[in-house]
């Protein structure tokens, strides 16, 4: 059952006439940067949404004038986790749980999407991105992989040397560039982002659900393989790289002790 109340940093609201769940990531005073407790919300939510049977499809966006930062870089993190689960195996859990999840997934992203936020606006089904957005994955930035899930699902959308080029030099894309190398779905003023993704959400729930959900669930079955194939490998490059000695050094760089 999706419960509003299970959520501190995610606001969650169903409206049961139409099956739409919205999903807004609530951290605007920090650009909604993912910290523990978001990263362990988004590691069960999109499970609660499949398993919650009132619910016909799912829109995420940010509050604010962003989408997301990405990971939350302040000083004070500790990279705890009240799920049970290493940081590690619920960064998989919100790749593998957005891929498993069989209803539709439309990202209204009203901002900058960086970093996770851009592999969350990546994995939604359909993507409407605000026009003044900047979206990309800066983690070879910080000395890092990209590995939280940029590796599985840009590949199969721009090809392997364009998403190669994106992630190793950490280049930063306008809406209008992410939309023409086919990484998201559509560019849209600002303030029509959210609208176009409900729209598009409730007339995917309208749909039969066997006919919409089917066909999603084979089409990501490719993903599912990629996951499986990439997902481990990258994110343990990322953990082996964070103790490296060029990670501590990025992380002074941020004003990080």
């Amino acid at each position: 059952m999706l419960d509003p109340e299970a959520y501190r940093t995610i606001d969650v609201a169903l409206d049961e006439s139409t099956g739409v769940a919205v999903l807004t990531l609530n951290r605007p005073d920090k650009a909604n940067a993912v910290d523990d407790v978001m990263h362990s919300e988004l590691s069960t939510v999109f499970a609660a949404a499949q398993d919650d049977g009132r619910v016909r499809a799912v829109v995420l966006t940010g509050a604010g004038r962003t989408f997301s930062a990405g990971g939350d870089e302040s000083s004070d993190r500790g990279y705890a986790t009240s799920t049970g689960r290493t940081p590690i195996e619920e960064a998989r859990h919100i790749v593998d749980d957005i891929i498993a999840l069989t209803k539709p997934l439309v990202a209204a992203v009203n901002g900058h999407a960086i970093g996770l936020g851009a592999v969350l606006a990546t994995l939604a089904d359909i993507s409407y991105v605000a026009e003044s957005a900047k979206l990309g994955d800066l983690h070879v930035h910080a000395a890092l992989p990209a590995g939280n899930g940029a590796a599985v699902i840009w590949p199969l959308l721009v090809g392997i040397n364009r998403a190669k080029q994106l992630l190793m030099a950490g280049d930063l894309l306008t809406g209008a560039e992410a939309e023409r190398l086919g990484l998201i779905t559509g560019v849209l003023p600002a303030p029509e982002v959210l609208p176009a993704a409900m729209s598009m959400a409730v007339r995917l729930a309208q749909l039969a659900p066997q006919a919409v959900q089917g066909t999603k669930v084979a089409i990501n079955r490719l993903l599912a393989l990629a996951s499986g194939a990439v997902l481990p490998l990258s994110l343990a490059l990322e953990a082996a790289a964070m103790e490296h000695d060029d990670f501590r050094v990025a992380m002074e760089k941020l004003g990080r002790k």
